[in-house]
């Protein structure tokens, strides 16, 4: 086990040890019995670190969707587990329908499968996230890891510029919530959407307090990059999210 890094995580199912090796990973369940420790290998999903019950997510190829119960077993090399889930999208990628730009991210959904859909001004919704940023493309260097989004339009962005993490509401800068954020920094994120009003947390620090009276609303969150080939990246350039929690709360 030469060149490995040991991470001890805690998940629903207990301790696992995660030995990264270069670009891949072997995860180990620690296992007691007959006064010995042993690590037995196991392989683990996203759902199985992420409640993904309420989500379906968009893939960078081929205006690929996955939503449930589908979902709940797949993975693949844009969306897999590390030490938590990760979420890749290359400036080669092929973006969604009305998108210049292509991601790896979840949309969220209602448990009868139908898609989430709410207003701003009635209820509360509140998602919270704990995510790390962990790479970004290299000629345009921007991603966004959250937002609300609606039928028509981006609303509420969380974007990371270079160093510059801040919330976009559709085309102006609301807040920043972070001048110098460094690559690999987990941080917890709240965004909360009440009487008209969306506000954003970061690390349990209030920023924004944006004023916003929209419909057919919904989450999203994960890896949405904001360059591609044609702004100057390679299709090798890419951007990376992980997510190691994740919740939504509805109260109407």
């Amino acid at each position: 086990m030469q060149n490995r890094d040991r991470v001890l995580k805690l998940t629903r199912r207990g301790f696992i040890f995660v030995l990264l090796a270069g670009a891949g990973e072997v995860i180990y369940r620690e296992v007691r019995g007959s006064g010995m420790v042993k690590f037995t290998p196991i392989f683990v999903k996203p759902s199985q670190v992420l409640n993904l019950a309420g989500w379906k997510i968009n893939l960078p190829a081929g205006n690929q969707q996955v939503a449930q119960p589908q979902l709940s077993n797949f993975y693949n090399d844009a969306f897999r587990v590390v030490t938590a889930v990760q979420f890749t999208a290359t400036c080669g990628g092929e973006p969604q329908p009305g998108s210049n730009y292509a991601r790896s991210e979840l949309r969220e959904m209602n448990p009868d499968g139908s898609n989430a859909s709410w207003s701003t001004t009635a209820g509360s919704h509140v998602m919270e996230v704990t995510q790390r940023i962990t790479h970004l493309p290299v000629v345009k260097p921007q991603l966004i890891s959250a937002q609300i989004h609606n039928m028509t339009d981006y609303l509420i962005m969380i974007e990371l510029d270079a160093n510059r993490l801040y919330v976009r509401y559709k085309d102006v800068i609301a807040g920043v919530l972070d001048d110098d954020y460094q690559l690999g920094t987990f941080f917890d994120l709240r965004i909360r959407a009440s009487a008209g009003v969306v506000d954003v947390f970061y690390n349990n620090n209030h920023k924004v307090h944006q004023a916003m009276a929209a419909d057919t609303c919904y989450f999203k969150t994960g890896c949405y990059v904001q360059s591609s080939m044609q702004t100057g990246d390679l299709p090798t350039a890419y951007g990376q999210v992980e997510i190691s929690s994740i919740s939504i709360a509805h109260n109407y």
